[in-house]
């Protein structure tokens, strides 16, 4: 794949870089499919490295032949490295002939057999143990069941030591659909409240989890205030109303931020969480009147270093992203909501044992942040978004309003 092919692709996270080179550092070749690593140089002296696979239409029978059937690893050794593909679950690996890609691509690409498995590629790869990996063991040892089954996984060790986790292989849920789909069309209180449950019910589970120290970062306030000021034509007529109010309500937001950031008690303890939780990461499931919710991608936000992905974080910062996950589908389905941001608080604050005055407390600091991310966003890619977040922010400035 040269330059123009690898930055046409929606996977490639450096679309803002100019692409000096396009290498191949190492391959594996089972059949008539190829795995390989591109190391992908920068103008600004930078490089990354892509995982890139050839006939991914023929992709099962590469991975039916790499995988064992019982639990074991089996490797095969490349120019620069080895790669390695381990079972961690008993399965037969002749199923997996029958996966297919999926089209829809964003930061990985996947492979799936309908009701059966659910095969991640990770495009951008990065040195060290993967978030999704670890979390996704280490639950599936909890026997906690609001996350996949994790059967299999399969990495590439340099031979200089970095090791970096390719893929991974997880049942697939035929039944389910996106929560996010489900919520646009059913604006169901009671489903937003045994969602907020199950959601505690995953902090509960991850709390003993080991992870890193994750480094502090302040929304980008000024880089929203630069945009809010250049914006005037990008986001229309009928948006520049809240355009002027939340620039006028900037400095109080920032405010208001660095007075609750670490400041007095908290209701959580730092820990593993999800990192990236909306409602494209749960899968729905309906029964009659009960409801079934299983979260997926925890990889953590693809453009955030391991270090933070891997960190210790307050579980508000996954509440905050549901919150506005649930705003936008509430923008986009345009129908009437029981107010399904205060159930999911309810639902959480119950399954966790919390006051869910306290709880709204708590998260508003990082509801504030995700928010302005969010501006930010939209601003830069889609205009006709941005009153959402902008709405969202204008209320927390002044919430007695």
């Amino acid at each position: 794949m040269d330059c123009k092919d690898i930055t046409a692709q929606r996977w490639f996270m450096g679309k803002n870089r100019k692409v000096l080179s396009v290498n191949t550092i190492d391959s594996l070749t089972l059949g008539d499919v190829a795995l390989s690593i591109a190391k992908v140089q920068f103008q600004d002296g930078g490089q990354d490295l892509y995982l890139l696979v050839e006939n991914a239409e023929s992709a099962g029978t590469f991975f039916a032949e790499a995988f064992t059937a019982k639990a074991g690893t089996r490797s095969f050794q490349g120019d620069c490295g080895t790669f390695l593909f381990t079972t961690h679950r008993d399965f037969d690996p002749q199923e997996l002939k029958a996966l297919q890609p999926l089209s829809a691509e964003q930061s990985n690409s996947a492979f799936v057999v309908p009701g059966k498995f659910f095969f991640k590629i990770f495009r951008r790869l990065q040195a060290g143990s993967h978030p999704e990996e670890e979390i996704l063991s280490y639950l599936n040892r909890l026997r906690y069941t609001g996350v996949p089954q994790f059967f299999a996984s399969c990495r590439y060790e340099c031979s200089n030591g970095d090791s970096f986790v390719l893929g991974i292989l997880e049942n697939h849920l035929e039944q389910a659909c996106s929560a996010w789909d489900y919520f646009v069309n059913n604006p169901d209180a009671d489903a937003a409240f045994a969602l907020g449950s199950e959601t505690a019910r995953m902090h509960i589970a991850l709390a003993k989890m080991k992870g890193c120290k994750a480094p502090s970062e302040e929304p980008p306030f000024e880089k929203l205030q630069q945009l809010l000021s250049q914006s005037y034509d990008r986001v229309g007529m009928a948006a520049n109303s809240e355009r002027e109010q939340l620039r006028q309500n900037l400095p109080r937001l920032k405010t208001l931020w660095e007075g609750s950031t670490g400041k007095g008690p908290s209701l959580f303890a730092p820990q593993r969480i999800h990192g990236d939780f909306h409602l494209g990461q749960v899968l729905a499931q309906k029964n009659g009147t009960d409801y079934r919710f299983t979260v997926i991608d925890f990889e953590g936000e693809p453009s955030r270093t391991l270090e933070f992905r891997q960190g210790l974080r307050s579980p508000a910062a996954d509440i905050a992203g549901m919150i506005r996950s649930f705003q936008y589908a509430e923008a986009v389905g345009q129908k009437p909501s029981d107010g399904l941001q205060k159930s999911f608080m309810e639902g959480y604050a119950q399954a966790a044992g919390l006051n869910s005055s306290q709880l709204w407390a708590e998260a508003r600091t990082y509801i504030i942040a995700k928010a302005v991310y969010e501006a930010c966003y939209e601003l830069e890619f889609r205009p006709d978004w941005f009153w959402i977040p902008a709405k969202a922010l204008i209320q927390l400035a002044n919430p007695g309003e």
